[in-house]
This record gives structure tokens, sequence and C-alpha cells, in this order.
């Protein structure tokens, strides 16, 4: 009920029950959404049986229908007797506007005018104005929101169906004229108080737009919310939590949705050209040592993009041995594939080293994308682990042909239940018998080779496709096949690669621009840095110790406190019972064979030269990872060396490694961003001081008296004293808050809409379709007129 032809009949039918004092009532019923859900009750109780029964003329209509007042008072406590006379205003006398009264701008009287009717309980806007032949304002209207006939819904003649809406004009007369006045200023000409509505209740106030303005305070919000991923709504939640009650807020939840909307638009066809910009002038300004590269088309749209900042430039030179490449999916709103160059610090934590976005994942755009990574680095890394993309591997191939390539073990080992099934992997025990050779440290290639072929025997596997194309390609995988190349954990850690996809999954969503997905991409690593940097604090804690050795000690004072831990569980294993098979001694090297009690069928053999303390040992856990293992601090220990040799103190483990070890220097920033920086300092300087104020408070009465008293003096004194901002927002604001700016030609077109694999919907397949099309619903096609589970957006008719 409510569309346009049943609200016209409706009003026929009134001009023939009642004449003119029944239109009265319809037009007041139309100005208030509860007196309109009486007038579709009331054409639901006049419905024949059936909805398809044609009314071939309205009197015939109006002769079986009784229109109750009564009934509509009981249901909705709608008095009629008050609908159709005049309201006034009740508000304080200093709020109320009087004939001749002064103001010094038109500005100045809407917002005087504007306050008087928030505490009134109705809207103004702002209307029309006559001006001098200098184009001067000499007269300007103030009216009533309401003021105005509401919107005609007749087309040539015809009712449109439109959507269902509520009109608020009702042509009330209430306004404020002002005209110049010649010493300069305006003053009131005219005040029409009374209304021919009723005003907002306690419940609407907050509903008002007078009542409702987004301020740089909700802005700024918002802004940091969407930062880590939290929505307008989830915002607008979050903000009522801090203030206390939603009447407090300011705002509505609409409001906070069309601010993020604002922010998209302004961006819009500018979004490429934003963030190239946004990077030249990190470069120019704040980060010299900042490097980004990219690339575009024949029709010049943003096809490929990398960047890296000095921060993240100084880690890769120390941890950048080991680089993982892990392409991550529905980052951005084109569909381009990101791709954050990840490796492992000195805590043993994820570290980025700078990002990626390519529009295809082929060939073409990973060879750039290697090239621009050993243009900005400037240096190869030992070993590159990726995913099983074959575009991929053909490009590292090119590009970097000396580099070892590793597949990511987790990559693999998460498909064997979709590939064998999960029931099987759970409970047949197939997983925990081949688990044992893959994730062995001290097997040979040829004891890894006889036991998974005994695991796929075992259970009849033989035939399994997927599983003869994983042992086909076993060298990039299996660490048996790797014991002797620096992989400093990155291939073995079964949750590097999935955290990562999931740590800047919290920060970025598919619907974002470009810019803004900068934003958040920085928000993330600025978390990730300060991880570190809180880590790197706890390192001058001192750890407990669990051995009395000095060789401990001596691990205390190298290595951060998240290495230490590993140390000292080899040097623990170092203490325990280890068996001592043999010792021999030439040309003071000592050659020692030991077992450790759960392996009693692998012997270990260590080389220890007691003059230059070279030791190596068959495990090479040295070699992977850059530490000592336990059968080596076990020899240290019984050949009565009491430090560790500082040739396997390797540099990527030490406390401070960044700082001491990295030769690239950053460059300080511009006098504009120190600017900006100084004022979110002072920002936050004054926040921390309101809210020690408060809490010194501690609830006292008086106190928090004092200080409303005192923050409604000071806003007093910045509203006389400045020039109010108006709360429209605008592009400065804008480009304000997310720290770029638009360029008034555009030089680089944004990415097109890719599609690629990540980022496409799954398939659905014939059954789901059939499953799915029951529980839908069909409905009428605007385009082909038919009843159909399609839109006018998903016609096939549509050309």
């Amino acid at each position: 009920m409510g569309s346009s032809e049943e609200l016209v009949w409706w009003s026929e039918m009134m001009v023939e029950v009642g004449g003119g004092d029944s239109m009265v009532v319809l037009r007041c019923c139309i100005c208030t959404s509860v007196s309109f859900l009486a007038l579709e009750l009331e054409l639901y109780a006049m419905e024949n049986t059936s909805r398809n029964t044609e009314v071939h003329s309205n009197s015939d209509a109006c002769s079986n229908t009784v229109f109750d007042h009564h009934r509509i008072d009981e249901n909705f406590d709608v008095d009629f007797r008050e609908l159709g006379k005049d309201w006034i205003p009740e508000c304080a006398e200093g709020l109320k506007p009087y004939i001749d009264q002064r103001f010094s701008d038109l500005d100045k009287a809407f917002i005087f005018y504007k306050e008087y009717g928030r505490s009134s309980g109705f809207d103004v806007r702002r209307s029309t104005e006559r001006s001098d032949k200098d184009g001067n304002t000499i007269e300007k209207y103030f009216v009533c929101s309401r003021s105005g006939r509401p919107d005609d819904k007749n087309v040539d003649g015809k009712l449109q169906k439109r959507r269902r809406t509520v009109s608020t004009k009702c042509e009330c007369h209430a306004d404020l004229v002002l005209a110049s006045h010649q010493l300069g200023g305006f003053y009131v000409k005219k005040f029409t108080e009374s209304h021919n509505h009723p005003f907002a209740g306690k419940g609407g106030m907050q509903f008002l737009r007078c009542s409702r303005s987004l301020t740089e305070f909700h802005r700024t919000f918002i802004f940091d919310a969407s930062k880590s991923n939290i929505g307008a709504s989830r915002a607008y939640t979050i903000f009522k939590s801090m203030i206390g009650s939603y009447e407090d807020v300011g705002a509505t939840v609409v409001d906070f949705k069309n601010f993020a909307r604002d922010i998209k638009q302004h961006i819009g066809k500018h979004d490429a050209d934003m963030i190239v910009q946004k990077f030249r002038d990190i470069q120019e300004s704040s980060d010299s040592s900042f490097r980004f590269e990219y690339r575009t088309d024949s029709g010049n749209h943003l096809t490929q993009l990398f960047w890296a900042d000095g921060e993240g430039r100084k880690n890769y030179e120390v941890f950048g041995d080991a680089v993982s490449f892990d392409a991550t999916y529905r980052t951005n709103k084109y569909g381009m594939v990101f791709i954050p160059l990840v490796g492992i610090d000195n805590h043993w934590k994820s570290v980025t080293f700078g990002a990626i976005l390519l529009e295809r994942e082929d060939n073409e755009n990973y060879i750039w994308a290697c090239e621009s990574f050993k243009k900005v680095f400037g240096k190869d890394p030992k070993c590159i682990i990726t995913d099983q993309d074959l575009a991929m591997k053909a490009a590292l191939q090119i590009s970097f042909p000396l580099v070892k390539h590793r597949l990511c073990m987790w990559h693999i080992m998460k498909k064997f239940p979709s590939k064998l099934g999960t029931v099987f992997c759970a409970e047949s025990g197939f997983m925990d018998k081949l688990g044992r050779v893959i994730w062995a440290d001290h097997i040979t290639p040829d004891e890894f080779e006889q036991g998974w072929l005994d695991a796929v025997d075992e259970f009849d596997l033989n035939e399994n496709v997927w599983l003869k194309e994983m042992f086909d390609m076993r060298s990039l995988w299996i660490p048996a096949y790797f014991n002797d190349e620096p992989m400093v954990g990155l291939m073995r850690t079964t949750s590097r690669s999935e955290s990562s996809n999931f740590y800047f999954g919290n920060y970025v969503q598919r619907g974002d621009t470009l810019s803004e997905f900068y934003i958040c991409y920085q928000s993330a690593i600025e978390k990730q840095r300060n991880n570190a940097k809180k880590l790197t604090h706890y390192d001058d804690f001192t750890p407990k110790t669990i051995t009395d050795r000095e060789i401990e000690k001596d691990a205390i004072r190298l290595y951060t406190r998240d290495l230490f831990y590993k140390v000292q569980e080899e040097i623990r294993a170092g203490c325990m019972d280890i068996i001592l098979l043999g010792m021999t001694c030439l040309d003071n090297v000592k050659k020692i064979k030991i077992q450790e009690p759960g392996k009693r069928t692998r012997i270990f053999e260590v080389e220890l030269n007691m003059e230059t303390h070279f030791i190596e040992c068959s495990c090479k856990l040295f070699t992977r990872v850059g530490y000592l293992c336990s059968h080596a601090f076990f020899c240290l220990g019984i050949c009565g060396i009491r430090t560790i040799p500082r040739q396997y103190v390797s540099n990527r483990w030490l406390k401070n490694a960044v700082e001491r070890f990295s030769t690239l220097e950053l460059g300080e920033i511009s006098d504009r961003d120190a600017t900006i920086l100084s004022r979110r300092v002072q920002t936050q300087d004054c926040w921390f001081e309101f809210q020690g104020c408060l809490s010194d408070a501690s609830g006292n009465a008086d106190v928090l008296e004092y200080i409303k008293n005192g923050l409604s003096s000071m806003g007093k004194h910045i509203t006389t004293t400045m020039k109010k901002p108006r709360t429209r927002l605008n592009s400065e604001q804008i480009e304000e808050l997310i720290d770029s700016r638009v360029v008034n030609e555009i030089t680089i077109q944004n990415p097109n809409k890719s599609n690629n694999k990540g980022s496409r919907k799954r398939i659905i397949s014939g059954a789901e379709k059939s499953i799915g099309c029951n529980k839908r619903k069909m409905r009428k096609c605007a385009t082909c007129q038919e009843y159909a589970y399609h839109d006018s957006r998903t016609c096939p008719e549509k050309t």
C-alpha cells in the first residue's frame, strides 16, 4: 500500500465524502508519518476481496467505504482536533528572533535562526534572496524546512511508481527575512513565528538537520576507524559507546555512511594520479629513501605499482636473505593483486619490506615486478619462497636465475584435505606417517623418498595424480632437499604465509580505492613496526636462565629475547642425555660422534677446531637458521669453550640489528610535514590534558561544573576570535585527511577492473543454483517486463 495511484484514489474519495474539511485532514495526515500509516490501514480496510479487482469509478469505491475517525484515533492516538491549527515554538527568550535585530553577516544570522529552530524542534534552510545591480545581497530569506509544496509525482499526466518515501513539505509559512542595513550588516525585516505543523518531540530532536553536523572530530574518528577496516556503521556504534547515548552523538549512522561515501566520490577518477602524486610527495618531503615504480598501458591506465619506504629498505638490507612473495586478493576495488614482500626480523616475527600491486597474474607482470624489486632494493635475496603460481616461477627463473626458489610448505600442506578428503586425512593416520618424513630435519633425500613411497603404498594411493605431482616437485618444498640452504625458518613456518594474508586482510577491503588502500596498508605497517619497537624495548630485560653455563649468559648478551629462547632450548638440549659415542683428535681438530636419546638410529658428527673454534655439525642447523644446534653446544661444553664463537653469531639475530648493520640513511622530514606533525602532537597533548582533568575530577560535581564552565568560556572566546568554519564537507578537508591532493589534469587513468583468480566469485554448481532459485522470489524486471529471477541490471535482453 501507499503507492501514488492509491494515494490519489484516496484523495479523490475524501473530496466526495467530506469536502474541504476532509482535504485538510488529508493534508495533515500526509505531513506526519504516523498519520500516513493510518491512511495505509484505512486503504487496506476499504479494499475488496481481491487486489486485482479493477475499480471502474471512484464513486463506486467510496459507496462501500466507511471512514471511521474513532478507529484511527484508537489505534494511533492521533487527535484530529489538533490538525490544521497553528503551532508557536516555545524556547528561551534570548534564542527567539525579533524585528530590527542586527547581525554582522548572513552566516551569523543563519546560525542564530538555526539554533532557534533546534531548540524549538524544527529545521531551517536558506531560501531565496534579492541582490542589487552590483550583486550585493539586499534581502535574504530563511525558512522552515517544511515550507513549499510536496513533490508532484505526476509526470506528463501519468502516475509514476517511485520509492516509498515521505515528503516533509507542507506549505509552512514560518520564515525569517533579513534586509541589508545602511550602516552595514543586516537586520530582521520580517519574522513569521507560527507553523502549520507540530514540532519534533524529545525523542525526535536528534534527527533534525540542525541537530546533526559532522564536526572535525566526527570526520577524523570515521577516517581513523576506516584505517583499521572499521566501517561507518561500526564506527557509529563505537562512537555512541564513547559518548554515552545516541542522542549525544550529534549525527546519524547515515551521516557517517555519507561521509565515507563522499571520500570515495572525491577520489573518483583521480585515484591513480593521487596515489602516484602522493608517492612523489613522500619522496620529496618526508622520506627521501622512499622508492616506487609504476607502469601504464597504451590507454594510460595504471597496471603495475611497486613501492618500498626507507624503513622497509633498511630492514631488507639486514633481513633480506630470504623473501616471501605471497599474493593476496580482494584488497581493492580494481581487483589488482596485492603482493607483500615479507621476511623474518631479528625477533622471529614477520617484517614487510615493500609491496606490489599487479593488474594480472601473468608472466609479463611478474617479470616487471622482479625487475622493479632489483631496482629498488639493489641486491638479490639468497632465497625466494612463493606459492605454486607457474607465471611467478617462470618470471623468477628469468629475473633471478642464481637465486634459489622454493615453495611455501603451508600452501601445499593445506591442500591435502581437499585433495584426499577431510575425514581420510583426519582419521586414517596417513598424514601422521607422511608428516614424519615431510617435517624431518635430519633425513637425507633418499630416506624421504623411501618414507613417502612406503606411506603412499600402505594406503593404496599410488594412482593419486595430485600426490604424484607433489612428489615430482619434491625438491622445491621438502626440507630434506635444502638442509644446507639458509632459510631462516621462513619456509617451514606454517603460519607465516597464513598470517601475512590474514594480517593485511584485517586492514583492507575489496571496495577500497588505491588511496584508501595505501592508508590502510600504512596503518598495518605502523602496527607491525610498533610491535617490533616493543620487542626491542623488552630486549633490555634479562631473561631467566635455566642452566649454570656461562655460554647461556653469553647468549643473553648477544641475541634478542625471542631468539635467545630458541638458542636456550638448544643449550638446554645440549646439557641433557646426549650420548657420546666417540671422539678423535687430529691436528688440533676434534671429531666427535654423538647420539640423541630419541634418535638412536641416527648418529651426528661434529668437527671442532680448538684453535679457530670452527665447528660444523652434520645436522646443518646453523646453515638453515643461523644459530648453533644442541650438538654443537654439547661439544663446546665438553671441550671447555665458555662463549659462543663469534663467527657463528649471525648479525640478523642480534639486538638492534637494523641500527647496527644497516648503511642506509633516512632523510629528514620537510618543514610542511614537521608542521603537520607538530599540530598532531599539540592535538594529542590537548586531548590528554582534558582526559587528565576529567580523571582528576573523579566524579566530583563541583569540579566537573568548573570544567564545563571553563570549556564553555573557551568556546565563546574561540568563536569570537576565529571565523567559525562551515560544517559542510569540502575538498580541502578530505585532502587533508587522506594527505593527498587532487591534480587538475589527469595524467594517469585509474586501473581497469581485473578479474584475477582470487578476486572472482566461487563457481556455483548446478545443484546449488537450483536450490538457490527455489529460495528466491521472482520479481518483475523493469526492462523485459516479465517476472523472473533477474532484474533490470542483469536482464539478458539489456543491450
